[in-house]
């Protein structure tokens, strides 16, 4: 993502370099913006590196603001998923939100919850700008046949791809086990993005009963990508916890319908894309909502070439917002 909006912004006429703590004592900037901060401070088990990567971190907000740097803030998440370090991150949360200028929410669920949860947000003035779509950054020349030949997926079959990362709060176990018990005779449920070794033995422990689940538990190089979302009829991601996804804006810009809870932001992007590209379903996934899903699916009045609407999430648009923000 920060990729696509940085090079929309040089399209507009900005200047961006990436950071560095050297460039942040050496230079001056006008703008510092940062996407993940606590995934890059609070992680891991050691909590003394986490504590040396707090107090650097804080020292470089100190010295951005002795510089006149603004620093702004794009939400991703307003929480840890793990919270391997509470009190850490409470600090955190305490030092970074005391010294940002700004902030830019991808949502407005996102920004009502932001301010739930930080009510100290409330005083900094808060920009709503969505996550842009991921058409065109990704290798797209096959078509549904070769990539299901390349996968070596029948092309009769309905197949259904949960695809990123797999981390508890995905839901992945709770979707497998759902759709091995919905007992769909000619649908394949495809998962694939790299795992911790916990993580993936409990995956192939769930899989293992299951003869129309397939896992491939690795990452999934750019390349890849469209190997696995061209082959797919429905992209499924059952986060039992979410604020914004990128891998459901990801199948959407290849023209794939997702199946998401109604969590987070998602019923906003259902409402830019329309109902006939997002189907949400509320409380705990299991095996009817995964049937109707697959109804849903198969019942949708589009041509098999139909495009998703994604015009609202165009980068140039995104890029121009966000320059206006840093103003």
């Amino acid at each position: 993502m920060q990729a696509l909006l940085y090079d929309a912004m040089e399209q507009e006429g900005a200047q961006v370099a990436g950071y560095s703590r050297g460039k942040l004592l050496r230079e001056s900037w006008d703008v510092w913006h940062l996407h993940w901060p606590l995934e890059h401070v609070v992680s891991g088990t050691n909590v003394y590196a986490t504590m040396r990567r707090l107090l650097t971190f804080s020292l470089a907000l100190k010295m951005a603001r002795l510089k006149k740097t603004k620093i702004f803030w794009t939400v991703h998440n307003i929480r840890g998923h793990e919270q391997s370090h509470p009190l850490l991150e409470w600090m955190f949360w305490r030092i970074f939100l005391a010294n940002i200028d700004g902030i830019i929410c991808m949502s407005e669920i996102g920004r009502r919850e932001l301010c739930r949860r930080h009510p100290q947000t409330q005083s900094i003035q808060i920009f709503t700008i969505p996550h842009g779509h991921y058409r065109g950054a990704y290798p797209d020349v096959i078509s549904k046949g070769q990539a299901r030949t390349a996968l070596d997926i029948p092309a009769d079959r309905f197949v259904a791809l949960f695809i990123g990362q797999v981390r508890a709060y995905k839901g992945v176990l709770k979707l497998i086990r759902s759709f091995a018990a919905a007992q769909l005779a000619d649908a394949t449920l495809v998962v694939a993005g790299a795992a911790d070794d916990q993580t993936a033995c409990a995956i192939k422990q769930a899989a293992a009963p299951a003869s129309n689940v397939r896992l491939a538990l690795e990452f999934v190089g750019r390349d890849d990508m469209q190997k696995y979302l061209r082959a797919a009829d429905l992209v499924i991601l059952p986060y039992t916890e979410i604020l914004n996804s990128g891998s459901a804006i990801l199948a959407l810009s290849f023209d794939r319908p997702v199946l998401v809870p109604d969590r987070g932001a998602l019923a906003e992007l259902a409402r830019i894309v329309g109902p006939d590209w997002v189907s949400l379903y509320e409380g705990e996934l299991g095996p009817e909502i995964i049937r109707a899903a697959v109804r849903w699916t198969k019942a949708r009045p589009f041509a098999s070439d139909a495009r998703a609407a994604l015009d609202a999430l165009n980068w140039e648009r995104i890029a121009r917002l966000t320059i206006q923000a840093f103003s």
